[in-house]
């Protein structure tokens, strides 16, 4: 189910539709305005459009990031469990 989600950003309110494959979209716009609000933050004299780039390259890194960790993580899951199975063969 869709379901209609404000974000302020600028001062500004914006009203989206969320579709129901987001699980959390409060928690996605909060994210997004708290990365504008950083990036306007860290900025020079930013542009509101500046402020956007910089905030989406911003969430572009943190999701590479947690990208690397995910697949690092099951990485080093999918090595342990080897290491278990031999051991659990080996002392069968």
């Amino acid at each position: 189910m869709d379901r209609l989600i404000n974000i302020e950003l600028f001062g500004q309110s914006y009203k989206f539709k969320a579709s129901g494959q987001v699980s959390r979209p409060e928690d996605v716009a909060n994210y997004v305005a708290v990365q504008v609000e950083k990036a306007r933050a860290a900025a020079e004299a930013p542009s509101k459009v500046d402020m956007l780039i910089l905030a989406a390259l911003n969430i572009a890194n943190d999701y590479f990031e947690m990208r690397r960790n995910c697949q690092n993580l099951v990485k080093n899951i999918d090595q342990r469990s080897k290491i278990l199975i031999e051991h659990i063969d080996s002392n069968a």
